[in-house]
């Protein structure tokens, strides 16, 4: 674990923190794991939140994906207000406040979401973060070792990540177009889906893509909407 955690200070990206975690929780023996990021001032829960997310389901993501279904998850909330990991079980058991929070517990028993455990991200000036990880069955003893060490590694990754955004990185501005497609890519659009809301080609807007990713030195869609979302070139 030293050795995982001593790494991620080595690392310079958004995405080989993101890419180093999901690999490390493998090792641990994560079946799904989570990392919600939230500019300042906004909800865990809010259209803001991008969130990087390995093992769920398709039809899980989906569904998470839409702001008006994830504003109803109030796991995260509860999971920084006590400031300590705190099971997804748990956290139900504190009751639904709202019709729409029980839908949500539903759903989450309906996709065999029983077993995960929500960590608390602290970083510099405010900047928490909301993390989860899932055996994908209950825990045993042996595992809550394992946890402890998933939160360290976790921890640092935030850490981090708070360190990489604060970089006096200088990106060429993007132009009007590509800001448009940012914009679009942000709110979950596909190639497909960009072109038709504004008019131009699927492969023109890989170029654009391509192009994006080259100035904000981003190697996915992810990376690429957080440091957008940093740097104010988006906003929702």
């Amino acid at each position: 674990m030293d050795q995982a955690i001593l790494h991620i200070a080595q690392l310079s990206s958004i995405d080989a923190v993101l890419m180093h975690v999901q690999a490390t929780g493998h090792r641990f023996g994560v079946l799904r794991q989570s990392y919600h990021f939230t500019p300042l001032f906004h909800s865990p829960v809010s259209s803001d939140t991008i969130i990087y997310a390995d093992g769920y389901c398709p039809d899980w993501q989906t569904l998470y994906h839409n702001k008006d279904f994830r504003l109803h998850d109030p796991i995260p909330g509860r999971t920084l207000a006590k400031g300590r990991m705190l099971s997804w079980a748990d956290a139900i058991a504190m009751g639904a406040e709202t019709p729409e929070q029980q839908e949500y517990f539903d759903a989450m028993e309906r996709h065999g979401l029983r077993y995960g455990t929500g960590l608390p991200l602290f970083g510099p000036s405010n900047r928490t973060a909301y993390a989860s990880f899932d055996f994908g069955r209950p825990m045993t003893s042996e595992d809550e070792i394992t946890a402890i060490k998933i939160r360290a590694v976790a921890q640092t990754a935030h850490l981090r990540i708070c360190e990489i955004f604060d970089r006096d990185l200088n990106f060429p501005p993007l132009s009007e177009r590509e800001q448009e497609v940012m914009k679009w890519i942000a709110r979950g659009k596909s190639n497909t889906d960009i072109g038709t809301i504004i008019g131009i080609s699927p492969e023109t807007v890989r170029t654009y893509t391509k192009r994006i990713y080259e100035k904000l030195e981003a190697s996915d869609r992810v990376g690429a909407t957080i440091k957008a979302l940093k740097l104010g070139i988006v906003t929702f």
